[in-house]
């Protein structure tokens, strides 16, 4: 019995699963699952306390991927991740290297936090996160919202449908799952196993993004990855330029079939 709660669209001999951020659930694929199902058989879940699965106490990052594990029952999976869930993908690659084709990364850093010549989030930025969320659960969430799309335009309606994803009174996350989140943000670390990737892999950012620099793209020198940067996307490249983000998604999935 599956722990997580499971969408699955469309047909296809490969399977893509789709791995949301922090402090967003699984709708946040929607756009792109419809042009994906057409080709392909697309997963959608919700991680522990998110959307409409069920809070689960866990500790550790690694946790996290024994429950994500056990519910995966296919193969011929790529895998894909956004920011958060890019930790997770790549941890699970890492851990069950053979049970996946391939690995696509959004809006992704091995490290999240600022360190020496290391670019990424200032931790004061996620120490005032965990207090927000104590403080004004509301502020801090619009807040998270702007802080990924600084720098770009989002329509009206692409600004609603984040905002209705988010402040869901029904799929709203706790705040002991959010701060458990924030912490693997913080503490998390695999700069040292990037080169241990065995498989083909890409990694999506955007040019604007003010949470995870671009610049990281060039720290990443595994042989295996390509990188790709999209010049008018900040921390939601799969919004602000879903027809660039789709095509990069299309053709590297399309060379497992």
């Amino acid at each position: 019995m599956q722990l997580l709660n499971w969408k699955i669209y469309g047909k296809g001999n490969i399977n893509i699963i789709l791995i949301h951020g922090w402090g967003i659930n699984s709708k946040i694929w929607l756009n792109l699952t419809k042009k994906l199902k057409k080709d392909f058989c697309v997963h959608l879940f919700d991680l522990p306390g998110y959307g409409n699965s069920k809070e689960i106490h866990l500790s550790t990052l690694d946790q996290l991927i024994n429950v994500i594990m056990n519910d995966i029952n296919v193969t011929n999976v790529v895998l894909v991740g956004w920011s958060l869930g890019g930790l997770i993908a790549t941890k699970m690659v890492l851990s069950c290297p053979n049970i996946f084709k391939g690995l696509v990364l959004v809006s992704f850093s091995p490290y999240f936090c600022v360190d020496y010549n290391w670019p990424g989030i200032n931790n004061m930025t996620l120490i005032n996160f965990i207090n927000g969320l104590h403080n004004d659960y509301i502020k801090t969430m619009l807040k998270f919202i702007c802080l990924q799309n600084i720098n770009i335009k989002l329509t009206k309606q692409e600004r609603i449908n984040l905002k209705n994803i988010i402040l869901n009174k029904k799929t709203i996350p706790s705040i002991r799952t959010l701060i458990f989140g924030l912490k693997l943000l913080e503490k998390t670390d695999l700069r040292k196993l990037m080169n241990n990737i065995s498989i083909p892999h890409i990694t999506i950012y955007g040019k604007l993004d003010s949470i995870v620099p671009y610049k990281i793209a060039f720290l990443n020198k595994n042989k295996k990855n390509t990188n790709f940067i999209l010049e008018n996307s900040a921390h939601m490249p799969f919004i602000s330029e879903n027809n660039n983000f789709y095509n990069i998604l299309y053709n590297f999935i399309n060379k497992f079939k």
